[in-house]
C-alpha cells in the first residue's frame, strides 16, 4: 500500500498536549493527515480550535461519540486521565487509534481493548513519544552491541511545568458542566481503586497523576532498552502520603543487570533534567532527554569507551527531529503499511502492570502506614 495515502481523522480532546503538539504537527502534515473533526467538552476550545484549524462547525463536538459516527479512518484520544472509554469506542466502530498515554488504568481495560482492536483489525498505538526520538533509537541500537551490561539508571528532575507550558499560549475555558466532569472522575476513580486498592485519595491521585501521568514514559523507555524485567526489589516513596513525591525502585533484569530509576520532583529550578545510563566494564552511553514541552531539542546521546589505552567520550547529537512528529509519522505508517505500531496497546499494558508491581513494592513508610496492592 502506497505511504502517500491522506487518512482522515478525528482528534479528542483539544487541550495542552493536543494544541502544543498534536494539532500543529497535524496540520503540518497535509500529505498525511486531514483534520476532519474535534470533539472537546469545552464549548470555547472546541470553537477557538475548530476556527484556528478551519473545522466546519458540523464537525466539532462536545460528545466524542458523534465524532466516532463520522466517516473518518482514524482517531486521535488527547483527553487527560484514562483513555480506555474513547478508545475501545472507536476500535469497536473499526476505526484506526492513536491514544495518549496512559492507554488506561487496569490490565483488564487493556485486554478488552487488545480484544476489540484483534476483532475489528484496528491499529492502536500509544503516545510514548521518546519511543520515536531519533537520539533514543541511535542510542538503542549502541545498546545492541554492549557486552555484559552491568548497572541502569534512570534520574528524572522534574520541575514545575507552568514556565515550559506558558510558551504555547494554551486556549483554556472555565466552561465544562460540572455534571459532564462528575461522572468521568467518578469512573476514573472506580478503575483506579480496581488497579491499586482500596488505598487513600492521596495514594490514589499519586497512582493516576505521578504513576500513569508520568513514570510511565520513563517505564516505557526503560522497557525498550532492556526488555521486561525480572522482579521489582525495591520501591520507597517519600515523603509519606504525600501528592507532591519521589520515588526510587529498583529493578531486576536476567544476567544480574540492575536498574536504580528514581524520580523526584523539584519545582523551583527551570530545569527539566532526565538522563538514562547504561554501564557495561569497558563502556557507558548516556541518553539526555530535554523537556517534553520544548520543541526540537535533540536528545544528545554520550559514549564513553577506552581506546589504545585511553578513555575517550564522544556526544553524538543524532538529529532536531521532533519526537511528537515522528511518532505521528509512524501511526501514518503502520495504518498505510498494515504493520503493527511500536507501541502497541500490549506495551502499555506491560507498562500498567510493570507500575502495578512498583506501587505494591513501596515500602509501607512511604506510604504513610498504608499497604499498596497489585491487582492485574
Amino acid at each position: 500500500m502506497s505511504n502517500s495515502k491522506r487518512l482522515r481523522v478525528g482528534v479528542i480532546g483539544c487541550g495542552g498536549i493536543a494544541q502544543m503538539m498534536h494539532l500543529p504537527y497535524l496540520q503540518s502534515l497535509p500529505d498525511l493527515f486531514e483534520i476532519a473533526a474535534l470533539s472537546d467538552l469545552s464549548p470555547g476550545v472546541l470553537q477557538a480550535i475548530g476556527e484556528k484549524y478551519g473545522i466546519p462547525e458540523d464537525c466539532r463536538f462536545t460528545d466524542y461519540k458523534n465524532l466516532l459516527a463520522l466517516d473518518i479512518e482514524a482517531a486521535l484520544v488527547l483527553t487527560g486521565g484514562n483513555h480506555h472509554p474513547q478508545v475501545l469506542a472507536a476500535v469497536r466502530g473499526g476505526k484506526h487509534v492513536f491514544a495518549e498515554k496512559p492507554l488506561c488504568y487496569t490490565a483488564r481495560e487493556a485486554d478488552e481493548i487488545i480484544h476489540a482492536a484483534t476483532q475489528t483489525k484496528s491499529k492502536v498505538m500509544v503516545g510514548y513519544m521518546k519511543r520515536y526520538d531519533p537520539g533514543y533509537l541511535y542510542a538503542q541500537q549502541k545498546i545492541r552491541e554492549l557486552q555484559d551490561i552491568r548497572y541502569v539508571q534512570l534520574n528524572t528532575l522534574h520541575p514545575a511545568e507552568d514556565d515550559f507550558v506558558s510558551i504555547h499560549d494554551i486556549l483554556h475555558f472555565d466552561d465544562v458542566p460540572a455534571e459532564a466532569l462528575r461522572p468521568i472522575r467518578e469512573a476514573e476513580d472506580r478503575q483506579v481503586i480496581e488497579a491499586v486498592g482500596e488505598v487513600s485519595p492521596t495514594l490514589r491521585a499519586l497512582y493516576a497523576d505521578l504513576f500513569l501521568g508520568s513514570l510511565v514514559h520513563d517505564c516505557n523507555a526503560l522497557r525498550g532498552l532492556l526488555g521486561e524485567p525480572e522482579e521489582v526489589l525495591f520501591a520507597e516513596l517519600w515523603p509519606a502520603g504525600q501528592r507532591e513525591a519521589s520515588i526510587t525502585t529498583v529493578l531486576k533484569y536476567s544476567g544480574n543487570v540492575r536498574a536504580v530509576y528514581t524520580w523526584t520532583y523539584l519545582p523551583e529550578l527551570r530545569d527539566y533534567s532526565q538522563e538514562i545510563a547504561v554501564m557495561s566494564p569497558a563502556n557507558r552511553l548516556r541518553i539526555q532527554f530535554p523537556s517534553p514541552y520544548l520543541k526540537n531539542f535533540p536528545a544528545p546521546v554520550v559514549l564513553q569507551g577506552m581506546e589504545n589505552g585511553a578513555a575517550f567520550e564522544k556526544r553524538v547529537q543524532v538529529s532536531y527531529a521532533e519526537a511528537f512528529r515522528e511518532e505521528l509519522i509512524a501511526f501514518h505508517h503502520c495504518i498505510v503499511n498494515d504493520t503493527p505500531p511500536l507501541t502497541d496497546a500490549s506495551d502499555a499494558r506491560a507498562d500498567i502492570v510493570l507500575l502495578q508491581k512498583i506501587f505494591a513494592a513501596l515500602k509501607p513508610a512511604g506510604l504513610g502506614g498504608e499497604a499498596a496492592q497489585y491487582n492485574p
